[in-house]
Order: structure tokens, then sequence, then C-alpha cells
């Protein structure tokens, strides 16, 4: 239970770094936009962010929505027609969620001007994470290499 306590603080940070686009809201507002962000949403968010100055709360309320509606949807789908797939590792669709994060990433790396600083902090984390991990567990080694990295980041 701590353990999945401590992975999920993530959404903590994830909430904290779109804050600053959503001040003028109201705090309503702002706890509908933290309850339905998800990694990828903040990733989307993100991406969009160093485009522009501004992500609108509509455009924001918008792609978590949206989010929300295609897993619903797709979970569904799943359910009925996932019966009819063998194997699925056959065909990737266990490795199409891990892929996207990856996907994200370079998107959002592309769009910045800070590819050095960029690596530098990666590659911290990295080996945050890997040493705190043989130290206590891999859960406590990504929430402090997440941490880290948000730090050295700011």
């Amino acid at each position: 239970m701590v353990t999945i306590l401590l992975v999920n603080l993530r959404h903590l940070l994830l909430s904290a770094a779109v804050s600053p686009y959503f001040r003028h809201l109201s705090p309503l507002y702002n706890m509908l936009i933290g309850a339905l962000l998800t990694d990828e949403t903040f990733g989307v968010a993100l991406q969009r962010s160093t485009g522009s100055a501004a992500i609108s709360e509509k455009w924001m309320h918008g792609l978590n929505l949206t989010a929300y509606l295609n897993w619903s949807l797709d979970n569904i789908a799943g359910a009925f027609l996932g019966q009819w797939i063998a194997d699925p590792e056959q065909w990737g669709l266990d490795f199409a969620l891990p892929a996207m994060f990856p996907g994200l990433l370079v998107l959002t790396i592309q769009s910045r001007n800070t590819l050095l600083t960029d690596i530098l902090v990666g590659a911290a984390a990295m080996l945050i994470a890997v040493g705190v991990s043989v130290l206590w567990s891999p859960s406590i080694g990504v929430t402090f290499a997440t941490a880290a990295a948000s730090t050295i980041e700011c």
C-alpha cells in the first residue's frame, strides 16, 4: 500500500506542474482539471505549453474528457472483442501503452531548446532510480528520481 501511495504521488507533481497555467481559475475548476489529469494528458499539455504561453481551461478539459472517453470506449471494445485475440503479445498490444510515453517524450524534447539539459536531467534521474532501487524498491527509486529530476529542472 505504501508503494502504491508513493508511485501515485506523481499526480501531485503533475498537477503542480500544470497549475501555473490555471491560477486564474477558481479552486473548483482547478480541482476538476487536476482530478482528470493523467500521465498522457500531462504529456500532451506539456507539449502544448512549450509552443505557447497559455493553456486554456476549455482545451485542458477537452483533452482530459477526450482521453477518458477514449479509455472507456476502448475498454468496452476490449471486453467484447478481446476474446477473439488469442495472443495479444504476438501483435505487440502489450507494448502499445508503454510505447506511447517515449513518443511523448521525444515530441516534448524536440519542441524545447534545452536538449543538453534534458539529457543531463534524464541521465541523473536514471542513475538515481537505479541507485535507490538497489537500496530499496524500484517504486521508491522511481519516486526519488522523479522528485530529483523535477527539482533539477526547476
